[in-house]
This record gives structure tokens, C-alpha cells and sequence, in this order.
């Protein structure tokens, strides 16, 4: 079945675009070369209440890929022989190659006026639900833009997109990238040396890793050889049969999903953490109850939400990626930057009374336990191993029950991406700012969208992180019928904390 599927692809895909041989060849390594994460293309979307100068970032980008080995953000994407893919930069960048596509749409209305544009998410007092990331589209791609990994491999489209949409009062910047060159991590140490490009300052990390993998040596056969701990749990035979086919016959007969923004104040989440906490005192018996940090708990409330909404009492499967740079014993070289992907994957699987009936604070400590038993150097390496494996054709397992209720989810709060950014050199001094006071060169909402169609995209939440008040924002991608009911469930919870 596999060999046919393959043949099937190599009659029907577009041809690769032809390599350059003057252009200078940089590896992308085994993480980036995973399936599930290759296929995917980026693109993340910040809203700035100022105007900026897009030929101003457009320089700051480019002068920051013209830097030692940054330049092989500057490449393009080709595949070898073997399926695997690589980066192709060009030997000198020129209008005709250039480092980055740039692209710019200008209004002169103010962003108020406009109908898209008006409805981007804003902060407010009590928590809210607003529109999602698909429903800005126009400002998520280009027309013509990459939505595919084959979009690359069949052009010379550099890496990296650069479109800015300019009002007068207000900016949208967005930036596409292929997921084969980095997650979440590698992306903030992009805006990060892009701003540091832009002040001009001549500290710009250096970018590490680029020509050899600092994972090497982990997770192979020379490495330890302990049991990964959730090996005898793969959902794999029959029971990953009877898995799928449920999935299936849900994208199936529930074709819709959309998705809202939701944005929860800081004292949210920090009152639920405590309540949450109370629950587990009550419960243990003592003042030094285990730690829950407020990520345990909204993946926990947002769970419950899922398994509730869904009817079925069954068992529940979180999953959580896992950035293993803090965790995984390594010579992390501290001066500089990796720009690659750095994340194993973390399963939490819990009883159908713990998902659903439970205190609060019950599933947010098995969803800590989980981490503390997988996120240690041997259970990763243990993992590695099992990664290695796949090469760049299989996905990876999945652990839990065939019966569970999976619910996905991504937090990017710990690589703080509203304060990485600083593009108040890009601010024009034309600029009418929406409100005074607005954080100069400082976006105040943004969001990540996966482009192209994923019809898999359900029951996910990505949690984007805390903007510079502390609220916390989250896109969620549900059902219709749901948006009602995660209302009323959010409004109830806020009023169970006052």
C-alpha cells in the first residue's frame, strides 16, 4: 500500500524546481525531516497600533540573513534523492533571489474602518471570544503564496514571507515559514535577532546548529538504551484501526470546524491556578500540595470543556509538544541561537472520571505528573529513539486507550513572544497611534495559522501566550454548535472566581 501511495505521488506531483550549483548547501536535521511537522507551512500574524515603515523591516530581515549562518534562513528548500529535505542558499542575494519575499498592502482608512481588519481581536476586562485565526485569511497568506512544503520544493520561493499591511493608524506584519525549519522556539529567536538587526546593534546572536545537528548522538543505538515509559500503551493494531476510524468518520460527517480567539485575563488564569491548587490541599491533605503552573491548568479547563461537549464518558489523551532544550542534558552552546526544531511530544492519559468529574485541580496534576515522568534526559532520549526510527514517511505513535478522547493542544507561553519583539526603530514618525501610550514597536495581539487545508484540525487549542498585560490568549478550533457552550463555560468560570 505504501509503495503504490508513493508511486501514485511521483506521477502526479509537480516536478522540484532545478538546483543551482553555486548555491551553498546547509542540512535540515532529523526533527525537521519528522512528517507530521514537515508538511505543515507557518504563518504567524501581529497586529501594532502604530504604523511601521515595511521597507524598514524588509532591511532589518534581510541585513539579519546576511549574518554568518543566519543566512540560511535566506535558502530554499530542495529535496535529495532519498526524500529527505535540505536548504539551497544562494550564493549572493540579488532582487532576482532575494533573502526573503516581500510583499505590501497599503489603506489609507484607519484600521477601525476596515472590515477586516476591525474585526482583529483586542483585549478586554473579562474574558471573551472573538474571531480566529481563519477568519484572516487575507492577512494570514499572499494569493500566490506557499501553503504546502511541495510549494517550495517546486519553486525558488525563499523561506521566509514578509507581508505588511499598512493603515494609518496601525500595521499587520505577517511572516510564513515552512514548519520544517523551525517551531516555536526557533521562530522567537528570529524576532528576537530581527529587532536586534533593526536597532543596528552589533550583538546579533550567532545562529548554532546550522551545519551540524546538536541532537547527534541523542537517541541512537551508541546512546542509552532505556525503555521509553509509554511503550506498551501505542495505540497501534486494531486498536489504532478502531482510533482512526472514529476520527474519520467525525472529519467525515463533521466536516466544519472554525476557530475563535480567546482572550483570558491575567487574573483568569491565576485565580483558577489557586482554586485549583485548594482543590488539591483539600484533597492531599496539606499546605505543600504538588506544583501546577497555570499552562496545567488551561490545558485541564480546555480539556474538560472538549471531553463534556463531546457526550461520550471515556477516557481522555492530551497531547502537548515538549521543547526539550531545558530538559534534554546537552552542550548547549550558550552563546548564540538554535533556529531548528527542538520539541518531543508529550501524551497525558486520564480515566473518564478524571476528565469529567473530578476537581479541577486532579486533571491539571496528571497532566504535571505526566510531564514530570516524560520530560527527563532518559525518557527523551528514550523518545529520540523511537523518532529516529520513522524517518521522514511515518508519523509519529500515538499512546493512550483506542477509546480516548484526544484533545491537541501547543503552548508557546514560556518563549514569551510579545515581549521578543521590539520594532520601535521600524515606527514611522508620521505615526497616529490608536491609543497613547501603545507600546511602541510592540505587537498587541497575534496568532499562528497553519495554512492549506487540515481537515485533522479539530479539538485543538493553541495557546499563543501572555501579551504585555498578562492576558492570556488562546485559538481554539471546534465545531459550530461548540462556541455557545465555551462561552457560557468561560463566563461561568469567571464567575466562580470572583
Amino acid at each position: 500500500m505504501q509503495a503504490l501511495s508513493q508511486l501514485l505521488r511521483s506521477l502526479f506531483k509537480a516536478a522540484h524546481y532545478p538546483t543551482v550549483e553555486t548555491d551553498e548547501i546547509f542540512p535540515l536535521h532529523f526533527l525537521d525531516n519528522l512528517h507530521t511537522g514537515r508538511v505543515i507551512v507557518l504563518s504567524e500574524t501581529l497586529r501594532f497600533d502604530q504604523v511601521l515603515d515595511a521597507e524598514k523591516l524588509r532591511d532589518g530581515l534581510t541585513k539579519l540573513l546576511q549574518e554568518g549562518d543566519w543566512r540560511k534562513l535566506g535558502g530554499r528548500l530542495r529535496s535529495r534523492p532519498n526524500g529527505y529535505i535540505e536548504v539551497h542558499v544562494p550564493k549572493d542575494f540579488t532582487e532576482e533571489r532575494p533573502a526573503i519575499h516581500f510583499s505590501t498592502e497599503v489603506f489609507n482608512i484607519s484600521i477601525a474602518e476596515h472590515d477586516l481588519g476591525s474585526k482583529l481581536p483586542q483585549a478586554t476586562d473579562g474574558p471573551s471570544l472573538q474571531p480566529g485565526p481563519t477568519s484572516f485569511g487575507h492577512f494570514n497568506a499572499r494569493p500566490d503564496g506557499p501553503v504546502t512544503l511541495q510549494d517550495y520544493l517546486c519553486s525558488d520561493r525563499p523561506i521566509l514571507g514578509l507581508h505588511v499591511t499598512s493603515f494609518m493608524d496601525a500595521s499587520i506584519v505577517t511572516i510564513v515559514w515552512p514548519h520544517a525549519v523551525a517551531g516555536a522556539l526557533g521562530f522567537k529567536e528570529l524576532l528576537s535577532a530581527w529587532s536586534r538587526a533593526l536597532q543596528d546593534k552589533s550583538d546579533i546572536p550567532p545562529l548554532l546548529g546550522a551545519r551540524k545537528d546538536v541532537l547527534d548522538g541523542a537517541g541512537t543505538t551508541t546512546d542509552v538504551q532505556s525503555q521509553y515509559s509509554l511503550a506498551s500503551n501505542e495505540i497501534k493494531g486494531w486498536g489504532f484501526v478502531k482510533f482512526a476510524s472514529r476520527l474519520l468518520w467525525n472529519v467525515f460527517w463533521r466536516p466544519k470546524v472554525e476557530s475563535r480567539a480567546l482572550c483570558l485575563p491575567r487574573r483568569f488564569l491565576s485565580q483558577l491556578r489557586l482554586k485549583s491548587l485548594k482543590e488539591l490541599e483539600d484533597i492531599h491533605g496539606t499546605e505543600n500540595g504538588p506544583f501546577l503552573s497555570e499552562g496545567d491548568v488551561l490545558t485541564a479547563w480546555a480539556a474538560r470543556f472538549v471531553a463534556r461537549s463531546r457526550g461520550r464518558t471515556c477516557p481522555g489523551l492530551l497531547f502537548n509538544p515538549l521543547d526539550i532544550t531545558s530538559r534534554l542534558n546537552l552542550d548547549w552552546e550558550a552563546e548564540g541561537v538554535y533556529v531548528q526544531n527542538l520539541v518531543g511530544a508529550m501524551y497525558t492519559t486520564v480515566d473518564a472520571d478524571t476528565l469529567l468529574k473530578k476537581p479541577l485541580g486532579e486533571l491539571a496534576h496528571a497532566i504535571r505528573l505526566s510531564i514530570q515522568q516524560q520530560a527527563t534526559d532518559e525518557q527523551i532520549r528514550a523518545q529520540l529513539r523511537i523518532f529516529r526510527s520513522l524517518g521522514h514517511e511515518k508519523s509519529e505513535p500515538l499512546y493512550g486507550g483506542p477509546d480516548s478522547q484526544l484533545v491537541a493542544f501547543s503552548n508557546w507561553t514560556k518563549f514569551d513572544l510579545f515581549n521578543a519583539v521590539d520594532f520601535g526603530p521600524a515606527v514611522s514618525k508620521a505615526s497616529s497611534p490608536i491609543r497613547s501610550g501603545a507600546p511602541l514597536g510592540k505587537p498587541t495581539y497575534m496568532h499562528c495559522a497553519s495554512l492549506g487545508e487540515n481537515r485533522f484540525q479539530r479539538d485543538c487549542f493553541a495557546i499563543t501566550g501572555k501579551d504585555l498585560d498578562d492576558n492570556y490568549w488562546v485559538s481554539a478550533f471546534l465545531y459550530p454548535e461548540d462556541w455557545e457552550g465555551l462561552n457560557d463555560y468561560m463566563q461561568q468560570t469567571w464567575e466562580d472566581l470572583k
